[in-house]
């Protein structure tokens, strides 16, 4: 067999491989989605289950089968798993999920924003060592760490937020990697929300989405051709350091400054609750937060031009309250303005893009092999990741 058959006998195997990961199937219908012949389909199904990527099963309930019944086969229960793991300034969270993204445990923790770095850590690996303890399935194929701050070969390079004490600086995947045994990579945290977003959230099947975070911190990120576009050094969507722009004043809740003068304004979360029992002060505080929210949202869809807008952060359940008046401030800026959006996952956004990273790097790297390496990976081959 020749170089280029060898390859495309690999590119068919995986082909094979991620439609047997959606669905269960026979061999004949197997050839019909990727295009080859029946025996060569029955050789490729054989070759992935010798290597532990996929297992016959039963015909599924329901299917009559007329003679004799035909053999299904399905992504193998011991194909293996991802791991994500949110590390937030008042949480912990992990949750792990089959290669099809199939959730199959999940665990949480809170914690103050105080919490020194330690025992911030020690808590992230208490609750993954839970999650992968509730986890039967085959090895952990890598873990995806969301965390504040731009993140940078592994390190948190730089956390301009409040609280998370000794956090920037940390070689957060070098830590996490060393106790838990499996291969790291560490993303930031709102551009791990924004790829949940656009896969399974508010935002699902949208390619290029912008998700504004609207919480404790105020920041952005994208996903653009249906990837998270972190930049060359982790920074991209880093506008709310540009004063311009004013989302530090978000952050110092002096947004409102001008409207309660001469006294000082509320924080935002009192100041939300007392617009929604109608008090005028925070009415109009609440719709200068959509304002200048506005504006760094506007300064993001001038350079990419989503589909969509996704609001989330603990406050966007207030969103009724000043997303008019931010939708009114981009639609001045920008002549395209995109409909806008709230998250539909809340706190779950960041694990889930996490877990939907891990798979694309996963599916990454089998491709890589289809077409590099002189053979399709094995589930327990040790040189997957080189």
């Amino acid at each position: 067999m020749n170089a280029q058959r060898r390859i495309q006998r690999r590119t068919n195997m995986e082909a094979a491989l991620r439609y047997l990961t959606g669905c269960s199937d026979t061999v004949a219908n197997v050839a019909k989605q990727i295009g080859v012949t029946r025996p060569a389909a029955e050789s490729i199904v054989s070759d992935l289950v010798k290597l532990g990527w996929v297992e016959d099963m039963p015909a599924p309930e329901g299917v009559i089968a007329m003679g004799r019944p035909a053999t299904y086969y399905k992504l193998s229960s011991q194909a293996g798993h991802v791991l994500s793991l949110d590390i937030g300034a008042h949480h912990v969270s992990a949750l792990t999920a089959d290669l099809s993204g199939h959730i199959l445990a999940e665990n949480t923790e809170d914690l103050a924003e105080n919490t020194p770095t330690k025992t911030r850590i020690a808590a992230a690996l208490t609750v993954s060592k839970k999650t992968l303890e509730d986890t039967k399935c085959g090895k952990t194929w890598v873990c995806v760490t969301g965390s504040p701050g731009v993140q940078y070969q592994g390190k948190v390079a730089y956390f301009g937020g409040k609280g998370m004490p000794g956090w920037q600086g940390l070689q957060l995947d070098q830590v996490l990697s060393e106790e838990l045994g499996v291969k790291v990579t560490t993303v930031g945290d709102c551009a791990l929300g924004a790829r949940g977003e656009s896969w399974v959230g508010a935002a699902a099947k949208r390619n290029d989405v912008v998700f504004i975070l609207a919480g404790i911190r105020t920041g952005a990120a994208s996903v653009l051709d249906g990837r998270v576009r972190a930049g060359s050094r982790g920074a991209a969507g880093l506008i709310g350091e540009i004063p311009q722009l004013r989302w530090r004043e978000l952050e110092a809740e002096s947004f409102a400054k001008s409207i309660y003068t001469p006294n000082q304004p509320p924080d935002r979360e009192t100041m939300f609750r007392q617009a929604r029992e109608g008090n005028k002060l925070a009415i109009a505080g609440a719709a200068k937060f959509g304002e200048i929210l506005g504006l760094g949202t506007a300064s993001m869809i001038a350079v990419i031009d989503p589909e969509c807008v996704v609001l989330g952060g603990q406050f966007c359940e207030y969103a009724d309250l000043f997303l008019p008046q931010m939708e009114q401030t981009i639609r001045k800026l920008c002549p395209f303005a995109p409909s806008i959006v709230v998250s539909t996952l809340g706190r779950r956004a960041v694990a889930l893009g996490g877990i939907r990273y891990a798979l694309d790097g996963v599916w990454d790297r089998i491709r890589v092999h289809a077409l590099n390496s002189d053979y399709f990976p094995a589930v327990d081959s040790d040189k997957f990741w080189q």
